[in-house]
């Protein structure tokens, strides 16, 4: 087998390592957090946790704020690694039947062209295939956001919830004209011109 494959292969295993190791670290930092957090809200903001234990609070606060992007990217790419040498062989296997649907011209053999834009196309959309359905049970799994999931461990309705968004930072010096001034636009200069 060639070089290149196992060196590629080493690198996907090794950035798959730093990845699980990325989100394990931000997991045991942001538990550490958040039983700080809740050890003071004990002592300065009881209200806000009222009726939520510790398990809980911490539970919330970390499916919240972890990044779960860096356990669900080495899942895509281990998933698409582990699948290309099976789509390798079920793309070779099927080859010689697309093929006798054709022409059959010796261009069509193992190694021209058109075997070559097969096979890269072949494994892309295997990759893609991959990608979209580890995004898709991203998506489907994310969690809710911290507050709205603290009022609802509360027992509060989350309709009764009002939570403030912060303003953007660009939204600082943004302010409205009180008297915004009416350019005119070609079509109404020349009207105001004829009369």
């Amino acid at each position: 087998m060639n070089l290149t494959l196992y060196i590629v292969a080493l690198l996907i295993f090794t950035v798959s390592a730093a990845l699980f190791s990325r989100w394990l670290a931000a997991r045991i930092n942001l538990t550490a957090d958040a039983r700080a957090e809740y050890a003071e809200r004990v002592l300065t903001k009881p209200a806000t946790i009222k009726g939520v234990d510790e398990a809980v609070f911490v539970k919330l606060y970390v499916g919240a704020h972890e990044p779960r992007w860096a356990l669900y990217m080495p899942i895509a790419l281990l998933t698409a690694t582990l699948a290309t040498p099976l789509a390798a062989i079920a793309l070779t296997a099927f080859w010689p039947v697309f093929t006798s649907m054709l022409d059959g011209g010796p261009w069509y053999d193992v190694g021209y062209y058109p075997w070559m834009f097969y096979m890269f196309f072949g494994f892309c959309g295997l990759w893609a295939l991959c990608a979209a359905i580890v995004a898709r049970i991203h998506h489907a799994r994310s969690p809710e956001a911290f507050q709205p999931a603290l009022a609802r461990a509360r027992g509060e309705p989350l309709d009764d919830v009002v939570i403030r968004r912060a303003r953007p930072k660009w939204a600082v010096r943004a302010r409205p004209d009180p008297a915004p001034q009416s350019t005119p636009t070609p079509e109404t200069k020349s009207a105001t011109e004829t009369e």
